[in-house]
């Protein structure tokens, strides 16, 4: 699909319509495009924009084979998604964006990145990413992979990446696992050895109980960084972003020092 979609749209490629819900508005405001983690989708961000306020526009990334497109087979070979994601979202990333993502999408927005720097393309004003290790180091959950159905459910359990009541329904369980499974091996599949820095800034976000990712592998991303690295250790475990009886302050401590960046970027994008 080409052309000017609603409010003035910038023209998009085809099967744009499936990787996101509407066209971003060409209205001059910075575009946040955000990645969903292992096993999640774009319902994950669906509080979002009403977090980080009008001077941005976030548009939640959904990949086949989950939520509305579920019935899509998944992708599971890391350079595969990039490239589709390239031709799919390029269109527009030609006004100025920023890349989020989340534990998985993290390590999807990280490459993107560097795909779109080897091409010589416009990059992110800023990659954020948030529950991701540096991308020289091992993936979280990659362990699980070895796992039974039932012990990676209870693993994805304790962390808040499952509700336990899915442990009750044995084919819910299989579905989910199986959706994990093939989420993982985008993230274990991909080689490591030969990653210049970026010549964008980059920001990461860890949860101070995070029990998936140590404060070391976090700050490990200042490797990665040339024009400029910030870490933001803040209150909750690997889903920060989520209200939790644990640490009912997290979303709150997170979503301001998200919204920093943004308005950071915001600034110049305008």
């Amino acid at each position: 699909m080409t052309g000017a979609g609603r409010g003035g749209a910038a023209p998009v490629g085809a099967g744009f319509e499936n990787y996101l819900a509407a066209s971003p508005p060409d209205d001059g405001r910075l575009r946040l495009f955000c990645f969903h983690h292992a096993g999640g989708g774009a319902t994950a961000y669906a509080s979002w924009q009403r977090e980080l306020g009008p001077d941005v526009v976030v548009l939640p990334v959904q990949l086949p084979g989950r939520e509305t497109r579920a019935r899509e087979p998944r992708i599971t070979d890391m350079a595969e998604l990039t490239g589709v994601l390239n031709r799919v979202l390029g269109p527009a990333l030609r006004a100025p964006f920023a890349f989020y993502g989340h534990s998985m999408g993290g390590a999807v927005a990280y490459n993107l990145t560097l795909a779109r720097q080897r091409r010589g393309e416009r990059l992110p004003e800023r990659l954020l990413v948030g529950a991701c290790p540096a991308p020289h180091l091992p993936a979280v959950l990659a362990s699980t992979e070895a796992m039974s159905d039932e012990e990676m459910a209870r693993v994805l359990v304790r962390i808040g990446g499952m509700s336990e009541m899915m442990l009750r329904y044995p084919d819910w369980l299989t579905a989910a696992t199986d959706q994990v499974r093939d989420d993982l091996r985008v993230c274990t599949g991909y080689d490591r050895t030969e990653l210049p820095p970026l010549a964008c800034p980059v920001e990461v976000f860890s949860g101070v109980d995070d029990p998936l990712l140590p404060a070391g592998d976090a700050a490990a991303w200042e490797s990665h960084a040339l024009a400029g690295f910030r870490l933001h250790r803040v209150p909750g475990g690997h889903f920060f972003f989520r209200e939790s009886p644990e640490s009912p302050e997290a979303p709150e401590e997170f979503f301001r020092a998200l919204r920093g960046a943004v308005a950071r970027m915001a600034t110049v994008a305008r």
